[in-house]
């Protein structure tokens, strides 16, 4: 005898072809019914009946005729890219930059403004929350309305995606930041570290789009690591992962007992300026300073440049048997200036170690951080509006917020 099986429910089987014939929208259009059904395991009254309902709902919209074809030309059908909003923030050290995505992640307003952190916790959140505002407003939109916002913190962020530590440039220490942010926020937030975020948009964006394993070192005001492995970012199981600053330095032997110093200790912004300082070099002693003076051909700066990168090689010759990376891609203000960085580099490298990865330098400039969290908040609006859509509204729960892929 032949066994029965109960059927699905209807709402439930018309959300799953919604589901399915959305993202095959969101992937190939601007698409035609026919040419959709022709891609899908649907069909094509099944397909009309989803574009119907998506068209109300206003995830999807006409976008006109197909042309060049004989017969009468049928519709085009696109995602609307005005369904959602989501907003990305960089918060640097002595920068705010933010801008606002549509649900396709292209970018309709930026802002950049100087990090007033030096006032105080509640200052920055201010600011912050006004960047927000002000953003939200130039697509018409008020913030409550915005779906997600994505902040890069220079911090590490923990478990919780809340409590901040080991954080450098952020008032009193970042000590309950993240819990003030998520009350003064009026959308779903999601903070994570900005190396992490940079990492994120250099498999989405950049130099690790064909690499499904490699590392992200990002030198500014300290140095950072994205470590993206099988395709993710890896943020360790509390957060720590990829604070290379953190790593024993190997300028000195400590005695017994005494620890020894730390990488971040002969390495990023401050020390340079010490060691500009300290070289009596012309100028205000500012990376970029010290930088531009070397490729002047200044012999102190030079023996900068050439400390930054050996220390740089040291830190590669750590990670690399422990990860083995397809690739090390140099990043953040000072990384990036491979034209001096490169090659000493590569060479120290050689005195280090015996593996020899290849080594590049990020073409994502200052906007890697800010790259990084306009993706991660326009892939999360993406999510939260193709769910509201599609799911029958007796079995729509909240979802818990994902992290980095």
């Amino acid at each position: 005898m032949a066994r029965r099986y109960p059927a699905g429910p209807q709402g439930l089987l018309r959300s799953l072809n919604g589901r399915a014939v959305l993202e095959a929208v969101g992937r190939d259009g601007p698409i035609t019914i026919t040419d959709l059904a022709g891609r899908i395991t649907l069909s094509r009254p099944t397909v009309a009946a989803a574009i119907a309902q998506l068209t109300e709902q206003g995830v999807v919209v006409e976008v006109g005729p197909v042309t060049g074809r004989k017969g009468p030309a049928p519709a085009l059908y696109q995602v609307n890219a005005d369904c959602a909003f989501a907003i990305g923030v960089d918060v640097g050290h002595r920068q705010i930059r933010a801008a606002v995505v549509d649900v396709t992640g292209r970018e309709r307003a930026r802002v950049r403004t100087e990090q007033q952190g030096h006032r105080g916790r509640d200052a920055l959140i201010e600011q912050i929350l006004g960047v927000c505002v002000d953003l939200a407003g130039q697509v018409g939109l008020p913030l409550d309305d915005i779906t997600q916002v994505v902040m890069g913190l220079p911090a590490v962020v923990g478990t919780d995606g809340r409590s901040l530590s080991y954080t450098t440039g952020l008032p009193d220490a970042g000590r309950g930041l993240g819990e003030a942010l998520s009350r003064a926020v009026p959308v779903p937030l999601l903070l994570e570290n900005d190396v992490n975020l940079a990492a994120l948009a250099e498999r989405i964006h950049g130099r690790g789009t064909e690499a499904d394993d490699f590392v992200l070192l990002s030198l500014g005001v300290g140095l950072g690591l994205g470590l993206v492995v099988d395709g993710r970012v890896r943020r360790g199981a509390t957060g720590v992962a990829g604070e290379a600053g953190y790593l024993p330095s190997d300028r000195m032997i400590a005695p017994t007992g005494q620890r020894r110093d730390l990488v971040q200790d002969h390495l990023g912004a401050r020390y340079i300026s010490a060691r500009a300082r300290e070289l009596g070099l012309p100028g205000d002693g500012s990376p970029r300073s010290v930088f531009e003076l070397a490729r002047g051909g200044d012999p102190s700066a030079a023996q900068i440049v050439d400390d930054t990168a050996r220390s740089l090689a040291y830190v590669v010759a750590c990670v690399v048997p422990l990860i083995d990376p397809a690739l090390i891609v140099l990043g953040g203000a000072i990384g990036a200036n491979g034209d001096l960085l490169l090659e000493p580099v590569v060479r120290h490298l050689a005195d280090f170690s015996d593996f020899r990865p290849p080594v590049v330098v990020s073409d994502l400039g200052q906007d890697a951080v800010l790259t990084g969290t306009t993706t991660k908040a326009a892939e999360l609006a993406r999510e939260a509006a193709f769910a509201a859509a599609t799911t029958p509204a007796s079995t729509a729960t909240a979802e818990p917020q994902p992290s980095l892929p």
